[in-house]
């Protein structure tokens, strides 16, 4: 993609580069703590920045189809970003996280670089956008509530030795089920929550319409419902061995 000019004076919104790791994980250390600090134990904090933006990790990540990074550069310093999940199946993005730099909040930063971010994706041929949030970040469900996105479900989240309510919030207006037939059930796929695969997305599927009753998850690889999770909330599809990879709050990053 191209260099985008931000609307704030002397922003500059693009796609990261290899160069530009430390910024991130300056950004998303100082913002998790200004976002999380009466949420969650600082040492939770450190321990997944320190293992989420390792450079070895950002190497991978800024290399592996699907997924999207977007900075907000002043200058020569990284001042937000956004990572995001993108999935050709069924036009899906997910906004992962959205990190603005305490010290230049409240400055548009974090809108300016929520558009581009929309934008980029919707060149990418992604209809529906999705964001992640912790319920205990009120300034980030307040962020995403005034810039036009809902709240679509609740779900619970471990993290450390605490359980944790997440809320995934949607563009306004935007349908996100697709009805299917699978072993004589009507299932309801949900193309806004979604899990990174080692081949492609998991998308979960629900047994009601109103997407309360979790049925299991769909995966986009093979088309396949035959998926399983153990214990440890590892996911695999039966069919074609795709599994989910950790993403977020998962343990095996914590």
């Amino acid at each position: 993609m191209g260099q985008r000019e931000a609307e704030s004076d002397g922003i500059e919104i693009r796609e990261a580069e290899t160069g530009d790791v430390d910024g991130i994980r300056n950004v998303a250390l100082a913002s998790l703590r200004a976002s999380y600090a009466d949420v969650l134990d600082e040492e939770v904090i450190e321990t997944a920045v320190e293992n989420w933006y390792a450079d070895e990790a950002m190497d991978a990540e800024l290399d592996e189809d699907g997924m999207l990074y977007l900075v907000a550069v002043a200058g020569d310093t990284v001042v937000g970003f956004s990572q995001n999940l993108v999935s050709e199946e069924g036009g899906t993005g997910t906004i992962l996280w959205l990190h603005v730099d305490p010290d230049n909040r409240d400055q548009g930063v974090g809108s300016t670089l929520l558009k581009h971010t929309q934008a980029v994706l919707s060149e990418r041929g992604v209809e529906h956008v999705a964001a992640e949030v912790l319920a205990g970040n009120e300034n980030g469900t307040r962020f995403y509530e005034e810039n036009g996105f809902e709240r679509s479900i609740e779900r619970e989240t471990e993290i450390g030795d605490g359980t944790y309510t997440e809320v995934v919030y949607v563009q306004e207006g935007k349908e996100k089920f697709e009805v299917r037939e699978y072993d004589g059930q009507t299932l309801y796929v949900n193309w806004l929550e979604s899990d990174r695969g080692s081949k492609a997305p998991f998308f979960a599927a629900y047994s009601d319409e109103d997407g309360e009753n979790l049925y299991g998850y769909f995966c986009s690889n093979c088309e396949s419902f035959d998926t399983a999770m153990d214990s440890m909330e590892r996911l695999e599809c039966n069919e074609c061995g795709n599994t989910k990879k950790p993403v977020r709050w998962d343990a095996s990053y914590l």
